[in-house]
């Protein structure tokens, strides 16, 4: 069979596949990190169960778009092709067909099942900022968007089964053009609204300019997704470009959608397993210090660099000037606040703190940080 394919077939069926593992992948490490993060709480969140359902319907889109492909077509015939039918061929269409309407309504609820990831990320980032009322207003209209889009869906061809008819009974019954332009417009537009109002929350995020690559990164993705999302509509309305290269166009859209939505939350496995990526990109400070016979620090001067560089990492992603302060809470950085202090000072024990002070720095539920200081002083022989 593998010899039989072209060059595009070969090059489409790994393609899709691999786009897909890489796909699944991502999201299940999502789940991991997001239950790794909350020991205390294995609960998993609305977001998280919206990420797993959507490897149903990713599954889905994979299936079909390959069993069009390789498959025995659809109703979308030339007149050539529909002259030619037999019963046989007849069949194969009417499955064929049947494997289009299901790529659509899996294409449709994988692309809203990332929207709605995003929108919800981007909510509890702007919880109490001023940008919080542009996204409940663009949450508001990703969700029109989703209901006219699956109404255009099941009303576009009449009667219903008409999509499945070989030949089809109306051009909207193979073409799909209705549909199309709807969800292209609704796709196309909440993408570019979601990434205009993400533009100001990240520029006022105080991090060095490494830490800030990645978050670049994802926004380069996501002007990827807009611009595969233009070209799916290219290879349907365009009839030089008319083809089944809209099917890998739907598969890196949704590939890469998923890419960006769940990245975000991958940051605290990624720091957790390499930790040199906490402080990438903040300046290191050198010089003699106070060591213990482990190799910590004991200097008070380094308790103040700790206090510095704990409370940097915990501003870092607050907005500058007199803007609102962004609610972490949720992002759980002040876990790995306590984590960074119980690795520098776990271990040191108060014999080898003699003369020195220690400061623990930790923050309580309601994020304020407060410190608590202890001395180890040694007895001394009172004749020596």
């Amino acid at each position: 069979m593998s010899d039989e394919l072209t060059p595009w077939e070969r090059r489409f069926r790994v393609e899709t596949w691999v786009e897909y593992a890489v796909g699944v992948s991502i999201i299940v490490l999502r789940i991991g990190a997001r239950l790794r993060t909350r020991r205390n709480d294995s609960r998993l969140r609305v977001d998280d169960y919206i990420a797993l359902q959507t490897i149903v319907w990713y599954t889905l889109l994979v299936v079909a778009i390959n069993r069009i492909v390789f498959g025995g077509g659809s109703n979308f015939m030339t007149p050539e092709e529909e002259a030619a039918l037999t019963p046989e061929i007849k069949a194969e269409r009417v499955r064929g067909s049947k494997w289009v309407l299901v790529s659509e309504q899996a294409m449709i609820m994988s692309v809203w099942s990332c929207k709605a990831v995003m929108l919800i990320l981007y909510r509890t980032l702007t919880n109490g900022l001023k940008q919080e009322r542009w996204i409940n207003a663009v949450a508001v209209y990703v969700a029109c968007g989703w209901v006219a889009t699956e109404i255009t869906y099941f009303s576009a061809c009449r009667p219903f089964s008409g999509y499945w008819s070989v030949p089809a009974v109306s051009t909207q019954c193979w073409s799909y053009w209705n549909f199309e332009y709807v969800e292209g417009v609704f796709n196309i537009s909440a993408d570019v609204f979601m990434l205009i109002i993400a533009i100001p929350v990240v520029s006022k995020v105080k991090l060095p300019w490494l830490q800030k690559a990645p978050l670049l990164g994802v926004f380069g993705l996501g002007i990827f997704v807009i611009a595969a999302a233009i070209l799916t509509k290219l290879y349907c309305f365009v009839p030089a470009l008319l083809s089944y290269e809209y099917l890998a166009w739907y598969m890196r859209e949704v590939t890469v959608s998923i890419i960006v939505t769940m990245l975000p939350v991958l940051g605290s496995l990624l720091r957790d397993l390499f930790p040199v990526l906490r402080n990438w990109g903040y300046k290191t400070h050198t010089g003699s210090q106070n060591t213990n016979s482990h190799g910590y620090d004991t200097s008070a001067s380094a308790s103040s660099k700790l206090r510095s560089r704990v409370r940097t990492s915990v501003d870092d992603l607050r907005p500058s000037g007199s803007e609102e302060q962004l609610n972490l809470t949720t992002l759980e950085i002040n876990k790995h606040v306590m984590v960074s202090v119980e690795e520098d000072f776990g271990r040191t024990n108060d014999a080898e703190m003699e003369g020195s002070q220690r400061t623990m720095v930790y923050s309580g539920p309601d994020g304020k940080r407060s410190s608590a200081k202890a001395v180890a002083v040694s007895e001394r022989n009172a004749n020596s």
